[in-house]
């Protein structure tokens, strides 16, 4: 098998260039933009080059359809005329054809380069896209890491590949987990609009890092004029759009919204089919049911076990394997009730998209897109709920509840331990009522309602009203 993956190899480095080209350019030949991830990604790679860094095995994890691959097409590209070897390979397609892994492919690269890694004095870059199509991936790459110090690997996977990393091998790589676009990545990606530098992190550190809803409020009004000066760039109707279906990369080159939507369908479907058995153990019967369950929630967010038991046919703890796992995939995030772990065990579990425009397409294939003036609420929820996930959750810097009394707030927002914030989420002009309902009981530093208000503050209730015009900056 050596020389068939030798002949292959040989084959992918001679149409790098036209490969590249696939992921990195549009029909036109113009360039895709890079996405903020690709700034730290090259970070890495000239960190490596210049040796002012130890970082040599960067792994991205993140679910399909994310632009993991044309991330690494994108790094790639950018270092080929500098770089004598470089080696971009999809080990899911190598698998494929040869049921080939990790090991095999380098092996036969070494009869390429004819030395072995060990003894390689120049440096090399090495790009493995969906490494998790290799179930040996963790131990060869913790392996070919301790074997060479002039290669640089860079790998993209699954959501899966950091549950199935070895201890060993989370000392060694470097992990640059990638979610969908926000706002502003994609006014930058599709519109070539930049927000000005640094003001993402004012706006953030003003809204949860202030001592309390005045603070908040001073802060933002410091700000004002430059995020006023943003949205005099930007079309007021591409927050819609970006709700809708314009959070996944992949749909700023679809030529409409149905083609986008048709493309989440299948990008579900190859979820469902080859990711989730790797999380879970579940048999085709129950696989056929996940797309149901996840119209479920579409629907209705917070859906308890025994509803779905009832609905389904599927005892509950294969349902909550199910959501077990789609919350590894990254697909769903989970949202559990507020207060004692006593008293949240009988209540249902509040699950948001990873990207609104998942939970778009289930309207769009049951003909209700067309209410998405009553069903942008959820849509914006899903948004702030994956915003969160990626500002604290995924950084480990904080927990995030709902409250699940009838007409509680939308998120408790804990802070490293040090503080609590009461966030409700509105498209319109959004009252007080569920927060104040929620602050009776749940005690909190400050509150903030995500609305198109005006910014404004109550220093009885220690609520302040953040427009959504800064919400969509971070």
């Amino acid at each position: 098998m050596n020389q068939e993956l030798v002949y292959y190899l040989q084959q992918q480095i001679r149409t790098t260039d036209a490969r590249l080209k696939r992921f990195t350019h549009n029909q036109n030949g113009e360039k895709y933009p890079t996405r903020y991830i690709f700034v730290k990604l090259k970070k890495y790679v000239d960190g490596f080059l210049d040796k002012t860094s130890k970082s040599k095995l960067i792994i991205i994890p993140g679910f399909r359809g994310v632009g993991k691959t044309t991330l690494m097409a994108q790094a790639c590209g950018h270092y080929k005329s500098e770089i004598d070897d470089i080696l971009f390979l999809s080990i899911e397609d190598a698998n494929n054809l040869f049921n080939a892994g990790i090991a095999d492919l380098m092996s036969a690269y070494e009869d390429i380069l004819g030395e072995n890694l060990e003894s390689i004095k120049k440096p090399i870059l090495v790009f493995l896209d969906e490494v998790q199509s290799d179930p040996k991936w963790a131990v060869t790459l913790k392996s070919l890491f301790e074997r060479t110090s002039n290669v640089f690997f860079c790998c993209t996977g699954s959501s899966a590949v950091t549950l199935q990393t070895t201890a060993n091998l989370a000392r060694r790589a470097v992990f640059e987990r990638m979610p969908p676009m926000c706002f502003t990545e994609y006014e930058m990606i599709k519109n070539g609009i930049y927000p000005k530098k640094g003001l993402k992190e004012k706006v953030r550190q003003a809204i949860y890092f202030s001592k309390n809803a005045e603070d908040v409020y001073n802060n933002l009004l410091k700000i004002q004029h430059l995020v006023n000066q943003y949205w005099t760039k930007v079309k007021r109707e591409d927050v819609k759009k970006y709700l809708s279906s314009g959070s996944l990369p992949f749909s700023l080159i679809m030529p409409t919204e149905a083609a986008v939507y048709d493309a989440i369908s299948l990008l579900l479907d190859k979820i469902i089919k080859q990711d989730l058995p790797t999380l879970g153990n579940f048999d085709n019967e129950t696989l056929g049911v996940v797309k149901r369950i996840l119209f479920a929630i579409a629907e209705n967010e917070a859906t308890s076990l025994n509803t779905l038991e009832e609905k389904f046919g599927l005892n509950r703890l294969t349902i909550a394997n199910i959501f077990e796992s789609l919350e590894k995939a990254e697909l769903l995030i989970k949202i559990p009730a507020y207060g004692s772990n006593m008293t949240v065990v009988k209540k249902p579990n509040k699950y948001l998209f990873m990207s609104s425009s998942i939970r778009m397409s289930f309207f769009y294939f049951t003909g209700q897109e067309n209410t998405y003036l009553t069903r942008q609420g959820k849509l914006l929820e899903d948004s702030i709920g994956s915003h969160l996930y990626r500002e604290f959750i995924l950084k480990g810097q904080g927990a995030v509840r709902y409250d699940s009394a009838e007409g509680g707030a939308d998120f408790i927002l804990q802070i490293l331990n040090k503080k609590q914030i009461i966030i409700e989420v509105g498209m319109g002009s959004k009252n007080k009522k569920q927060i104040i309902k929620s602050i009776k009981k749940i005690k909190s530093d400050y509150n903030v309602i995500y609305s198109n208000s005006e910014l404004s503050f109550d220093p009885e209730l220690n609520i302040v009203s953040v427009p959504l015009d800064y919400y969509f900056l971070m």
